[in-house]
């Protein structure tokens, strides 16, 4: 699948000291702009060279994670002892 390229509105911010740190202040237009929400309070921040991305974290838990895609059904057994010489003086 061919990614189509969207347009991208430039504008300038502005690294300021915050703290004992640097920060930058992004506009509410920006970030609705960009399709962030109002609950969108954690990010993952990717580092390349010379470019900063800021992502939203995903919402669900490790466990949560885990059942994604998951459509309820049981999964089917393997049947592996089948497959298994008897090592020892097991009796089958």
């Amino acid at each position: 699948m061919q990614k189509t390229k969207r347009k991208v509105n430039k504008r300038e911010a502005r690294i300021q000291p915050w703290g004992n740190s640097q920060g930058i202040r992004l506009t509410r237009e920006v970030l609705k702009e960009a399709g962030f929400d109002e609950d969108d309070t954690l990010l993952e921040v990717e580092v390349e060279h010379n470019r900063i991305s800021l992502v939203p974290k995903s919402k669900l838990t490790p466990f949560q994670k885990l059942f994604v895609g998951y459509d309820g059904e049981k999964p089917k057994t393997e049947a592996l002892w089948d497959e298994i010489e008897p090592a020892g003086k097991e009796e089958w």
